[in-house]
């Protein structure tokens, strides 16, 4: 999956999964990280990773990213908020 698959999968914005890649996400003193490949410069995450990190984090409830992006990212947050009102944003 590329990040915006992944975002849409997760009900996340494309942001959240850059920080879940890059900067990783903390739970139980533990610094989690999604797993992730960069192939051509892009990031390609598998789909049973993705799932392992998703589980490995719980219950999460979505709260709205104010940060910058571009529109297709504004677009899959805006699914996500449909699709996943119960679900938090995870940063860490």
């Amino acid at each position: 999956l590329n990040i915006s698959e992944t975002a849409r999968y997760a009900g996340v914005t494309n942001t959240t999964v850059y920080h879940w890649i890059e900067l990783g996400v903390t739970r139980s003193k533990k610094r989690l990280f999604l797993t992730a490949v960069t192939i051509g410069g892009q990031y390609r995450i598998e789909e049973p990773g993705l799932n392992r990190f998703l589980d490995s984090l719980g219950g999460y409830e979505y709260v709205e990213d104010k940060s910058t992006e571009d529109e297709s990212a504004e677009d899959e947050s805006a699914e996500g908020k449909q699709n996943n009102n119960n679900n938090q944003e995870v940063y860490g």
